[in-house]
């Protein structure tokens, strides 16, 4: 006879550390995004991703630091960058990370990230609505789709 075996029923559920100040604007434009995360990554002296689960008007429903590099990388995968998004429900995501050196050009490394990422999200149905590249000032960022480097 054989032994019967069990397998974990598991529940997910989201864990609200904190919550950081916002204007109830939606995050439509570069500029919007970069200051919404400079209240995160502001002084980071390594690179850092965030991802910024958004609703159908692209208004935040989550954030979430995924990765924490070193001062010149970050490595992730899709798998957690979309992990909460499909948590809470998004619509869509914007990801957004820091270049400590204030050089917000991207590296083929950043170009090659967010191309696999939008992939992932076609299948998953959640869209990737922005990459912003945030520098160390206010104000200095790169947004991959605003420089033509997301597909139509």
């Amino acid at each position: 006879m054989q032994k019967e075996s069990y397998v974990p029923l598991v529940k997910l559920k989201m864990v609200k550390e904190k919550e950081i100040p916002y204007s109830g604007e939606r995050l439509d434009s570069p500029d919007k995004v970069s200051e919404f995360a400079m209240q995160i990554l502001e002084g980071a002296d390594r690179e850092c991703l965030l991802v910024v689960s958004v609703n159908a008007k692209c208004k935040p429903v989550a954030v979430e630091m995924v990765a924490i590099g070193s001062l010149d990388s970050a490595y992730v995968v899709p798998r957690e960058i979309f992990k909460h998004a499909v948590l809470c429900n998004a619509r869509g995501i914007l990801l957004v990370h820091n270049h400590p050196s204030g050089d917000c050009e991207p590296s083929k490394a950043d170009l090659d990230t967010t191309e696999r990422v939008r992939k992932a999200g076609e299948i998953l149905g959640v869209d990737v609505f922005d990459h912003v590249i945030v520098g160390e000032e206010k104000d200095t960022y790169y947004s991959l789709r605003e420089n033509n480097h997301f597909a139509t």
